[in-house]
C-alpha cells in the first residue's frame, strides 16, 4: 500500500518487463518483485490470478487449496491434467507455476490458519466461503493492513470485492502519461495569483486542463515559479487555454503514520520577486499527487453496495440499467444459502431457486441490504444468476482472473481500486429459450467440459470441438486464445482444427506476458512453441502451426480453399494494417471475425458476423496517436519526445540508408545525382546532408578501421549538432520576426514557445552525450563496414564488444587525434512550417536569386567531392565495398541501437535546452513499445470467448457485444454491435453551381438562392439496402459484351465506364499519407490499332502526322496512331523487335474479351508494377489458385440506373466465379 521505492531493476529485468514497465512504470514493477501474497482456491479464477501475477513478477505467492483435483477442474485450470485427478490442487499447481517465473517464491499452506498476516501484502480468496467467514477474514486483514480480495463466479456472472483498508494511498489514479502544455504567457493578477495561458505541444492531444497539480519549469523572466508544483484552478471568466495558480505545494507521505492522514500537503502562496516579468517559454507538466483512499469493510459494503452514478462511483458501473444492485442481492442470497446448506444452488434447480429467493426477501425485509423504497427484484435476472451459481465457466475465469490480478497490482498505489464491488454479467451469452439443454443433454460425465455442458449442453460442446478456426498471431493475445481454445476443447473434436500462424520468434521480453513461453523457448517460433504447450493442456486439441505473415504476399498459402474451409477467424494482432487485411478477407469469404486489442490496462472486444454486424473497417480505424509535423522534428523540437523520434530517424538514415545510398551511387552515379538534385529542389538541407554524410562514409569504407569509423562519427556529430544549428541560426537570427507577406504587418517574434532558439554544439569529451554518441556511432559504423561483429542472440550481452562498450580510454585516445570538419553552410527546408515559410518569403527577389545560385554552386561542389572520394574506392579495392545495413532491434540493450538513439536525442535536447532523456524512455518511444500486461490480455481474451459462443449459437445482432474495458480506472463498457451499414438511395437538395444561369427572382434579399431553385441530387444505391457483405455473382467466362447485357437485362443497369484498379500505392501530401489506386481502362474498350495503317517509319513526325490525318481510317484516332508510330520508330532505331500482343496485358480489350482475360491482364499489370516498386499492393493475384475473385463496392465498374439515368454511387460487390 506504500508507494514503491525506486528500486533498481537489472538490465535483464528491464528487458523482460519492458512492455509492463511501459504500462506500470519501473517503480511499480520493482515493488511487485518484493510483494508477497496468499491465494486461496486454485480452480479457474485462482490459477488465472496466479498466472497473471507470476508473469508480472510478483515476489511470492502462498498457495492454499487442500481439495483434490476433480475432472471438471481440468477444464478451467490449465495446469491440471486428467492424470492429476484426485491429487492435492496446490501440490499439483506449485511446480508448474514455478516454471512461469523461477524467481517467484512459491509455497503451499494447508489452510488460511497457517498464514502469518504480518508477512503478506494481500489475501486473495477465489473459492466460495460463507459470509461470516469472509467478514472475519476481511476484518483480520484490515487489522494487519493487508489488502483483501474475494472473487466469485456463478455461470455468466462475476463478483469481485476489494478492500485495501483505511490507509490506502493512490499515487497515480489512471496510469496515463502526464499532460504537458507549453506556457505562452504569465500574468500577475495580484500579489498571490497568476494567470497562465498555454498551448498544446505538437504531437499531443489538444485536451484542456480543468483541475489537478502541475509543475512549472523553463519560464524565462519569472525564475521564482520554476521547479515548483501548483494546484491549478479555472477562472470563471477566463478564456480557453487558461489556468490560475495561487499556491505552490510540497507533499510529504508518512506511510507508517498510525493516526490521521498520512499525506501532508504544505501550501505556500505564489510570490514573484521584485522586477520579475514574463519574457517567454515555460512548460506545464502534470504531477500525480498522492491521495488518501480509505475503503469500507466487507460488512459495510454488503449492506450498502454503492451507487454507480455517484461521483466518484461507489460501485463499479457495468451497465446503464441498474443490474449492479440486482446482482448484489442475488450474490448475498446465494452466499447466505451456502452458509446454511454448505453447497451452492443446483443447476436449474427449481427448489433451490425458490429457497434462495426467500432468503433474498428476508435480507431485504431485515434491511440487511439498503435499497430505495419501491425497489424490486428482477425475477428474470435473479433466476439467471441463481440457476447457474454453482458453475465456473472458463471464459469468465480468464476475465475475472485478469481483473483480480490487476486489483492486486493496485496495492502498490498505482491506479484506482475497485470501490468495493464489481458485479459483472453476460447473460446475453446464455442459450436462447429454444436452445436451453435438457437435463440429459447437460448431465455431468466426469469430464473436463462438465461445467460448459451444464450451461450449453453436450451437443454445443461437440459443436465447439468440430470447429475449424484460424488464429492469426500467437503473441500475448494468441497465447491466451490458445489456452482458452484448448480448455474449452474448441477444435478438439474429430473434425475440428485450429490453424495458428505467427512469423515472429520468441524474445526475452515476451516472457512477462505470453505465458505459454519459457526461457528455454527464446529464439523458437512463437506459433510452434505456443501450440505445443496448448496441446499439452489438452491432448485432443487439434492445432496446426504456421510461421508466415497473413497478407497479400501469402495468398498462395492462405488461398480460397483455405478460407472457405473455415468456420471463423480470431485475430491476435497488434497493428491496424494487418487487422484491416484480415477483415477484408472475412468480408470476401463471409466469415465471422473475433477482434480484440489491448493497450496497457485498456482493452477492447469487437465481434464481426457476416450480414449481422458491421465490419472492423466500417467501425473506423483505431487511433494510432497524434503525428508530429515534420517541420517540428526537423527544425523546431520542443519536447523530449520530438528529439527521440528525430534520433530514431537519424539511426535509419546513418545505418541503413547511408550504405544503400553508397551502393546506389556506385551502381549508377548519374541516376543517384539526378535524385539528389531533385531532392535539393524541395529539401535542400537534407540533400546537402546526404552528400556530406555519404562523402564521409565513403572515405571511411574505402579504408575501414576503428579510427576511420570514429572520424566518420565525428564528422556526423558536427553535421548534425553544429552545422544544422548554424544553418538555422543563419536563416532565422535570434531577433527574427514574422512579417505578414501581404500586409507587411509585424506578427511578432519568430522564435517562441514552439520554436526554441537553438544553441550550437561544441564537442567536449566531458559531456556524456557527446562521448556516448561517438562510442555508439563508431561501433555501429564499424558493424556496417564489417570490421566489428553485429550483436546476435548467440552472443552474450556482457561479452559483446565489452572493451568498446565499457571503456572510454580507447575512444578518448582516438578523439584527441580527429580532424574537425569544416562548416559548409546549407539551405534550411521550411516546408510545413507556415511561419518559417512566411519569414523566408520576406527575402527580396534579388536575395532569392543569389541564394539559389549559391545553393547550386555548393551542391555541385559537394557532388564533385563525393566523386573524388568514390573514385578512390575502385582504385584501392577494384571492387565495390561490402556494406551491411543495421536492422533496428529495440529489445537487445547491448547492440548499441538504443544507446545511439539515447545519445543522439540528448545531444539534440542540449541544442534546444530540453531536458535530457534516459535509456528506457528512449527505448519505449523509439521502439514504439506498446504498453502490455498479462492482466488486461487475460481479461480481454476471456470476453472474446463468450462472443465465440454466441457466434456458434447464432445469436442476433443485439446480443453481440462490443466492449471497452479499463482495468486501471474500472471502466467496463458494453454495447450491442451495430448492424451493417445499409446503402439506400437518397435524394438531397443542393444549391446550384455559382456559374449556373439563374433568373433574377431566384435570389432572396440576402443574395442567396431560394430553396425552390435548388437542384435534386440523387445518390443511388443498387441493389436497394445492400451491405458490404452482399455480392452479385457472375461467371468469369462472360465476355465484356455479355457482362454489359447481363447488367442491362437482369438489373436494369447501363455500364458507363470501367477503370479497373489493379493495385495501390501510398503517397504523402503535406505530411499526410493516403492510398491511391492504379487503374487500367476496361470500358469503353480502347480502339484496336492496325499496324498496317501506320505511315512509313522513315518519315518525319510532321509527315507521319499529315499522313494519318489524310487517311480516313486513321483520322479519328490520329493521336493514338501517332503514339504507336513513335514506339515503332524507337524500336527500329534501337534494333528491338516490336512488342507482340501475345501476353495478357498486351492483348487489346474488346467486346469479346472475357472477364477472366481481363483479370489475367490486371494480374500481370499488378505484378509488374509491384516488381518495379511503383505499387505496394495489387488487387488481383494467385489467379490459378482462386475459386473466385471479389471486386468490392469501391472497385466495381461505373453504371447508371437505366430507368432514370442516375449514376449508381453505391454498387454492390461483384463475385466473379472462376
Amino acid at each position: 500500500m506504500a508507494e514503491p521505492t525506486s528500486a533498481a531493476l537489472d538490465a535483464k529485468a528491464r528487458n523482460k518487463f519492458s512492455r509492463q514497465i511501459a504500462a506500470l512504470g519501473a517503480d511499480v514493477t520493482a515493488k511487485l518483485l518484493k510483494m508477497k501474497i496468499a491465494i486461496v482456491g486454485l480452480r479457474g479464477v485462482g490459477i488465472e490470478a496466479c498466472k497473471n501475477l507470476t508473469l508480472q513478477g510478483i515476489g511470492g505467492i502462498t498457495l492454499i487449496d487442500a481439495n483434490p483435483v476433480e475432472a471438471k477442474d481440468v477444464g478451467v485450470n490449465f495446469f491440471y491434467s486428467e492424470d492429476d485427478i484426485g491429487k492435492n490442487r496446490a501440490a499439483v499447481t506449485l511446480p508448474k507455476l514455478r516454471e512461469l517465473n523461477p524467481v517467484c517464491a512459491l509455497n503451499v499452506a494447508r489452510s488460511i490458519d497457517e498464514l502469518d498476516f504480518t508477512k503478506i501484502g494481500a489475501l486473495v480468496i477465489t473459492q466460495v466461503l460463507d459470509i461470516q467467514t469472509l467478514i472475519n477474514l476481511n476484518e483480520r486483514c484490515r487489522e494487519n493492513r493487508v489488502s483483501f480480495f474475494y472473487s466469485f463466479i456463478g455461470g455468466l456472472a462475476v463478483d469481485i470485492f476489494v478492500d485495501h483498508g483505511l490507509e490506502h494511498i493512490v499515487y497515480d489514479p489512471n496510469g496515463e502519461k502526464p499532460v504537458q502544455k507549453l506556457i505562452t504567457n504569465v500574468v500577475s493578477l495580484s500579489d498571490h495569483e497568476l494567470q497562465i495561458r498555454y498551448d498544446t505541444p505538437e504531437g499531443q492531444q489538444a485536451i484542456s486542463i480543468d483541475k489537478g497539480y502541475y509543475e512549472i519549469t523553463e519560464v524565462e523572466g519569472i525564475h521564482s515559479v520554476n521547479g515548483k508544483i501548483y494546484e491549478v484552478v479555472i477562472g470563471s471568466s477566463d478564456p480557453v487555454k487558461t489556468i490560475r495558480v495561487l499556491d505552490s505545494i510540497k507533499v510529504c507521505v508518512d506511510e507508517h503514520a498510525k493516526d490521521g492522514n498520512p499525506i501532508k500537503i504544505d501550501k505556500t502562496p505564489v510570490k514573484l520577486n521584485d522586477g520579475e516579468h514574463y519574457v517567454k517559454g515555460g512548460l506545464l507538466t502534470e504531477k500525480k499527487v498522492p491521495q488518501l483512499s480509505p475503503m469500507l469493510s466487507l460488512a459495510q459494503k454488503l449492506r450498502d453496495a454503492g451507487n454507480p452514478w455517484a461521483e466518484p462511483p461507489t460501485i463499479v458501473q457495468t451497465d446503464y440499467f441498474g443490474s449492479e444492485l440486482q446482482q448484489h442481492v442475488a450474490f448475498y442470497a446465494v452466499h447466505a444459502f451456502y452458509g446454511t446448506q454448505r453447497r451452492l444452488p443446483g443447476v436449474r434447480n427449481a427448489d433451490d431457486l425458490a429457497a434462495v429467493r426467500r432468503i433474498a426477501d428476508e435480507l431485504l425485509a431485515n434491511k440487511a441490504i439498503e435499497v430505495e423504497e419501491g425497489w424490486e427484484v428482477n425475477e428474470d435476472y435473479f433466476r439467471k444468476y441463481v440457476s447457474l451459481a454453482s458453475v465456473e465457466l472458463q471464459p469468465l475465469s480468464a476475465f475475472a482472473g485478469g481483473v483480480l490480478a490487476q486489483e492486486v497490482v493496485k496495492c502498490t498505489g498505482k491506479f484506482t481500486p475497485i470501490p468495493g464491488w464489481l458485479h459483472f454479467s453476460s447473460f446475453e451469452s446464455l442459450p436462447g429459450e429454444a436452445q436451453v439443454p435438457s437435463a440429459e443433454e447437460s448431465q455431468p460425465r466426469n469430464n473436463p467440459r462438465d461445467e460448459l455442458a451444464a450451461v450449453y449442453g453436450w451437443p454445443f460442446v461437440e459443436k465447439l470441438g468440430n470447429l475449424r478456426y484460424f488464429l492469426v498471431g500467437s503473441g500475448a493475445l494468441g497465447c491466451e486464445f490458445l489456452k482458452n481454445f484448448a480448455l474449452n476443447n474448441i477444435c478438439g473434436g474429430p473434425n475440428g482444427k485450429l490453424f495458428v500462424t505467427d512469423a515472429d520468434r520468441i524474445e526475452l521480453s515476451n516472457l512477462a506476458r505470453q505465458f505459454l513461453f519459457r526461457e528455454h523457448n527464446v529464439g523458437q517460433p512463437k506459433s510452434r512453441a505456443a501450440a505445443a504447450m496448448a496441446k499439452h493442456m489438452n491432448p485432443a486439441f487439434n492445432v496446426e502451426s504456421l510461421e508466415v505473415f497473413v497478407g497479400p504476399k501469402t495468398e498462395d498459402i492462405f488461398h480460397d480453399e483455405f478460407w472457405m474451409s473455415l468456420d471463423g477467424v480470431c485475430n491476435a494482432l497488434d497493428n491496424i494494417e494487418a487487422r484491416l487485411y484480415v477483415d477484408k478477407q472475412c468480408v470476401r469469404y463471409e466469415k465471422s471475425l473475433l477482434e480484440s486489442g489491448t493497450m496497457g490496462t485498456s482493452g477492447n472486444v469487437d465481434t464481426i458476423v457476416p450480414h449481422k454486424t458491421r465490419t472492423y473497417g466500417e467501425g473506423g480505424e483505431a487511433a494510432e496517436g497524434m503525428g508530429v509535423p515534420m517541420c517540428t522534428l526537423r527544425n523546431f523540437p520542443h519536447l523530449p519526445d520530438h528529439c527521440i523520434e528525430w534520433a530514431r530517424d537519424i539511426f535509419e538514415l546513418l545505418f541503413v540508408k547511408l550504405g544503400k545510398n553508397l551502393e546506389s551511387y556506385i551502381n549508377n552515379a548519374d541516376v543517384f545525382i539526378d535524385n539528389i538534385r531533385d531532392k535539393a529542389g524541395s529539401e535542400p538541407g537534407a540533400a546537402f546532408f546526404d552528400l556530406r554524410a555519404l562523402t564521409s562514409y565513403t572515405r571511411f569504407v574505402t579504408n575501414p578501421s576503428i579510427g576511420a569509423a570514429a572520424q566518420c562519427a565525428y564528422d556526423l556529430f558536427h553535421f548534425l549538432f553544429r552545422d544544422r544549428i548554424m544553418d538555422l541560426q543563419n536563416m532565422f537570427p535570434r531577433d527574427s520576426r514574422i512579417i505578414d507577406e501581404k500586409t507587411g504587418a509585424d506578427k511578432g517574434p519568430f522564435w517562441n514557445e514552439k520554436k526554441r532558439y537553438p544553441t550550437v554544439a561544441v564537442f567536449s569529451s566531458d559531456k556524456a552525450e557527446h562521448v556516448d554518441f561517438m562510442r555508439s556511432a563508431t561501433i555501429l559504423l564499424g558493424v556496417t563496414a564489417g570490421i566489428l561483429p553485429a550483436k546476435t542472440d548467440e552472443i552474450d550481452e556482457d561479452a559483446y564488444l565489452k572493451e568498446y562498450r565499457t571503456d572510454n580510454a580507447w575512444l578518448l585516445n582516438i578523439i584527441s587525434g580527429l580532424s574537425l570538419p569544416e562548416y559548409v553552410p546549407a539551405p534550411v527546408s521550411t516546408a510545413g512550417a507556415d511561419e518559417a515559410t512566411a519569414a523566408a518569403s520576406a527575402l527580396s527577389a534579388a536575395d532569392k536569386v543569389r541564394m539559389d545560385e549559391e545553393k547550386e554552386r555548393k551542391l555541385t561542389q559537394l557532388i564533385d567531392d563525393l566523386q573524388r572520394v568514390s573514385d578512390a574506392i575502385r582504385s584501392n579495392t577494384g571492387t565495390n565495398p561490402s556494406i551491411e545495413t543495421v536492422s533496428f532491434e529495440k529489445d537487445d540493450d547491448a547492440n548499441m541501437h538504443i544507446a545511439f538513439i539515447t545519445a543522439t536525442a540528448n545531444a539534440r535536447c542540449a541544442n534546444y535546452s530540453i531536458r535530457a532523456v534516459d535509456f528506457h524512455e528512449c527505448k519505449v518511444i523509439a521502439g514504439k513499445i506498446i504498453a502490455a500486461i498479462a492482466t488486461t490480455t487475460a481479461a480481454v481474451c476471456g470476453l472474446v470467448m463468450l462472443e465465440l459462443f454466441k457466434v456458434v449459437l447464432g445469436k442476433d445482432t443485439d446480443d453481440y457485444m462490443n466492449r471497452n474495458i479499463g482495468l486501471g480506472g474500472n471502466k467496463y463498457t458494453s454495447f450491442s454491435a451495430e448492424a451493417p451499414v445499409k446503402y439506400k438511395t437518397k435524394t438531397e437538395s443542393v444549391a446550384p453551381d455559382v456559374t449556373s444561369a439563374l433568373p433574377a427572382d431566384a435570389y432572396d434579399e440576402k443574395g442567396k438562392v431560394k430553396a425552390e431553385y435548388y437542384e435534386e441530387q440523387v445518390h443511388r444505391a443498387y441493389p436497394e439496402g445492400h451491405s458490404i457483405w452482399d455480392k452479385l455473382t457472375i461467371s468469369a467466362d462472360l465476355t465484356l459484351a455479355d457482362f454489359t447485357k447481363w447488367l442491362d437485362d437482369e438489373h436494369g443497369l447501363t455500364l458507363t465506364g470501367w477503370d479497373f484498379i489493379y493495385g495501390y500505392r501510398t503517397v504523402t501530401t503535406d505530411g499526410k499519407k493516403e492510398t491511391v489506386g492504379a487503374t487500367s481502362k476496361v470500358y469503353p474498350p480502347a480502339p484496336v490499332l492496325d499496324d498496317s495503317l501506320l505511315p512509313a517509319l522513315d518519315l518525319s513526325m510532321q509527315q507521319a502526322t499529315m499522313a494519318l490525318m489524310r487517311n480516313p481510317a486513321t483520322r479519328a484516332q490520329s493521336q493514338p496512331y501517332l503514339a504507336l508510330w513513335k514506339q515503332r520508330v524507337a524500336a527500329a532505331a534501337s534494333g528491338e523487335v516490336a512488342a507482340s500482343t501475345g501476353s495478357a496485358k498486351d492483348k487489346p480489350i474488346t467486346a469479346n474479351t472475357t472477364i477472366r482475360e481481363i483479370l489475367e491482364r490486371m494480374s500481370v499489370l499488378g505484378d509488374e508494377a509491384v516488381a518495379q516498386g511503383k505499387l505496394e499492393t495489387k488487387t488481383i493475384s494467385q489467379l490459378p489458385l482462386r475459386k473466385f475473385v471479389v471486386l468490392p463496392g469501391n472497385e466495381t465498374p461505373s453504371v447508371q440506373w437505366k430507368e432514370t439515368g442516375d449514376d449508381v454511387e453505391h454498387l454492390v460487390a461483384l463475385k466473379i466465379l472462376l
